[in-house]
């Protein structure tokens, strides 16, 4: 099995591909399970990039005890952390 590839943004609704380092914002997560992410066993942290156009509405949250990734409005994020 191999190892998700960081190619797309990891938004559903678009299309935009993973070109260069400094474009967009790469999230992390380190991980105890990796299955729980659909992830090979020797992986060891969930990684997902969300492209710039995306990231200045959005932004990435991992819900951990489902094994999910979601993209929320930056306005419903920082309610959630406030």
């Amino acid at each position: 099995m191999r190892a998700p590839e960081l190619g797309k943004c990891v938004n559903p609704e678009c299309t935009a591909e993973f070109k260069r380092l400094g474009t967009g914002k790469i999230y992390t997560l380190p991980v105890s399970h990796p299955q729980d992410w659909g992830l090979p066993p020797n992986v060891k942290q969930k990684v997902v990039w969300l492209c710039s156009k995306c990231a200045t509405t959005s932004q990435v949250e991992f819900d951990e005890p489902h094994g999910q990734v979601l993209i929320v409005a930056r306005r419903q994020a920082h309610r959630k952390s406030a």
